[in-house]
Formats: structure tokens, C-alpha cells, sequence
């Protein structure tokens, strides 16, 4: 049954048929409906206007950056035990080695250490050089080798062959690391010594690998900020 059938019913039961079929029409059929308006009011308006304004000015703005106390407590630096082999980051080093060569020589010959020379080395990236320190006021620390994983303002982190994480300060410490010459300079280099031992007729060693002493203290920079750092000759008392 629908719904104007049970209306029609209805009012049929109290009054005549024509009494209940005008009433119907007038009252029940063509009666206008008045909706209640949707918008809210203008304080709920106003609110939610404010609500978008600073939900829009947070997606806008940059993040605030995480201090230094909520990193050591996120461990966002610290590896994890199970990265902590040496064999992981061993080419890491050969791709250091090859990235240094580019620096050191072109097409086989080594260039000539100049003043522009020397400052691209000062900015050179030492992530994945593997250094040893050869000089420091720890005693301990002397001896310590390892692959660089983390180039920080004022240690190195590396890991060494025994597969444990040391970190090395750089104030007062001296580290050496070793270059070794590309293989086309290698052969070239081994042919001229052999050469020249024949033409004299004594023997001589062929070409050594290439052995840089790096001073922590003039490189106590991160490794962001001394890639565009432009470093000046100076006196150093220390050497």
C-alpha cells in the first residue's frame, strides 16, 4: 500500500469522501515543503574557515628539523650489528679508489700537485677511504685501520677487519691512507723502469702506490661543508 492510499484511509474514517479528498489535495498533496538550510552558522563558518587557514600554512611550511638529542635517541646514525662487516663496505672502498684516481690522475699521468690541485683533494669525499691512524696523543689508537662509513665534524667512524665500528677524533690525530696507481699507468710505469734498468743496466723498483698524510686537524669540517669550503696555504705550527 502506498503512502497516499493509507493518507486517503485515514482521513476517509473521520470524514465524508469528498470532505477527505479535499482535505487530502489542499493540505497533505500540495502541501509545500519548507527545507531547513544547510549552511552552518557563522561562528561554526568562521571556525572552520581558521581550521583550513593554519592547516594550509603547516603543509606550506618546511618540517621542523630533528635535534640532535632526538637523533642519538631515534639511533638514526648508528649502525646496525648485523651491517657491521668490513667485507660490506669493501666496494665501497674500490669505488672510493677509482672516484680518488679521477682526481689524482688523467689519462695515466699523474697530475702535478698545485694549488688548485691540493684544494680539490682538501674537498675530496673520504666516505669509503680506508685510513689508518699513524700518529695520536691516544696511544691506543695508533694502528687502528679501517674503512670510513661516517665523515662527521669531528671524528671518523670506520670499520675495521675484525668487523667492529671504532670511532677515530681527528683533533690531534694523524691518518694515512693509500692511493694505489691505475692499471694503465701501472703497466706503462713497469715498462719504462724495465727499460731504463736495461739501458743502464741496473734494476730498479717499479713505481710505489701513492701515500697521502691527512692532519685531523685542518679537516675537522663535515664533509657537506668542506666540498664547497675554499682552503687557503697557511703555516702549521704542528708540522
Amino acid at each position: 500500500m502506498s503512502t497516499q492510499d493509507v493518507g486517503r484511509s485515514l482521513l476517509s474514517r473521520a470524514f465524508s469522501p469528498d470532505t477527505a479528498g479535499r482535505i487530502f489535495n489542499e493540505r497533505v498533496k500540495t502541501r509545500p515543503l519548507h527545507l531547513k538550510p544547510t549552511e552552518p552558522s557563522t561562528a561554526q563558518q568562521q571556525r572552520r574557515l581558521v581550521r583550513k587557514a593554519k592547516e594550509s600554512r603547516k603543509k606550506k611550511q618546511k618540517p621542523v628539523p630533528l635535534s640532535a638529542r632526538q637523533k642519538r635517541v631515534l639511533c638514526l646514525y648508528d649502525i646496525p650489528k648485523s651491517q657491521q662487516k668490513y667485507a660490506i663496505y669493501e666496494p665501497l672502498n674500490r669505488m672510493w679508489v677509482g672516484y680518488i684516481q679521477e682526481l689524482l690522475w688523467e689519462d695515466g699521468v699523474m697530475r702535478q700537485v698545485t694549488t688548485s690541485m691540493a684544494t680539490r683533494l682538501c674537498s675530496a669525499d673520504f666516505h669509503g677511504a680506508e685510513l689508518e691512524v699513524v700518529r695520536s696523543r691516544c696511544v691506543s689508537r695508533v694502528g687502528v685501520k679501517g674503512i670510513v662509513v661516517r665523515d662527521s665534524r669531528y671524528v671518523f667512524e670506520v670499520v675495521t677487519k675484525g668487523d667492529r665500528v671504532k670511532i677515530l677524533p681527528k683533533e690531534h690525530t694523524v691518518f694515512r691512507f693509500t692511493v694505489p696507481r691505475p692499471k694503465k699507468e701501472d703497466v706503462e710505469a713497469a715498462e719504462g723502469a724495465k727499460d731504463e734498468a736495461m739501458a743502464e743496466g741496473e734494476e730498479k723498483e717499479p713505481p710505489k702506490d701513492v701515500v697521502f698524510e691527512l692532519h685531523g686537524d685542518q679537516f675537522e669540517y663535515r664533509a657537506a661543508d668542506r666540498a664547497t669550503r675554499k682552503f687557503k696555504p697557511h703555516y702549521l705550527p704542528d708540522l
